[in-house]
Order: structure tokens, then sequence, then C-alpha cells
């Protein structure tokens, strides 16, 4: 968190409701991490044991554990433009868009607002809140 020390642009706060729409989930290939509580919560919410759910919907990236993608891109959670497990929905999801990338300056954040509806309405994140959340997500080392 501390390149954003000094551009704190977010100070008084941003706008942000998750409607649902799924376009953060697919698209685009990338990494969504676990850890093994979140493994263990896909695996009680799916009701399989947990070797299943590691040889179904996972896959082993340089020493940790990622969902795995379709081929789109799409997380192989995503169907129908919903998240299947969104109750148990990993942390880095949990904590979209405040994630380090979108938050890099004004500019980044409109442009994820194109893809992302919920963006600028909704609830109310204060800056406190917005920098709890970067630290969940920098202590999972994204």
């Amino acid at each position: 968190m501390k390149e954003y020390k000094n551009k704190r642009w977010w100070k008084d706060g941003l706008y942000f409701s998750c409607l649902g729409c799924g376009r953060c989930c697919g698209g685009e290939p990338g990494y969504v991490w676990l850890d093994t509580n979140e493994i263990f919560a896909i695996a009680n919410f799916l009701e399989v044991d947990v070797a299943d759910t590691l040889r179904s919907f996972a896959r082993r990236v340089a020493g940790r554990i990622s969902l795995r993608e379709l081929e789109n891109g799409d997380c192989v959670f995503l169907a129908d433009g919903r998240c299947r497990i969104y109750p148990v929905r990993p942390l880095q999801c949990r904590t979209y868009p405040f994630w380090p990338s979108v938050l890099q300056s004004p500019r980044s954040w409109r442009l994820e607002g194109q893809r992302c509806p919920g963006i600028g309405q909704g609830s109310f994140y204060p800056q406190e809140t917005i920098e709890r959340l970067l630290s969940h997500i920098s202590a999972m080392g994204l």
C-alpha cells in the first residue's frame, strides 16, 4: 500500500455496488488466488470433498492455487453471467474493484467503470474502508 501514501486520490471516498453482472469474472486471463480456508468454503458450499474441488476447479501456478478458467478466460464458476459460488467467493473477488491496479489513478478507476456498471454508484466506501480492503489484498500478494 506504500505506493498510495501520497496518491490518495480516493480520500473523499468512492461509490460502488456489485450489480451481479459477472463482467469482472471473465473475458481476460488471470488468476484468482485461493487460500486453504477458501478452498474448504467452496468445497462445503458445493457439497463435494476438497480433493474433488481442487481437481475440478483449481490449478497450481508458481506454488500457489488459483481458480481454473474456461478457454474463453471466464472463471470456472461463471455461469449464465452469474457466480455460482457468490456467497463464498474468494477474498480477491470480494474486494473487487478495490484492487491496486484499479486504484492506481482516477483514470484507471474510470476505465474499469466502463467494464463494471457498479463503479461510481451505490454504496459509499470511505477512505478508511478502501485502505483496509487494499491491506487485505496486499497481504495476499496481489
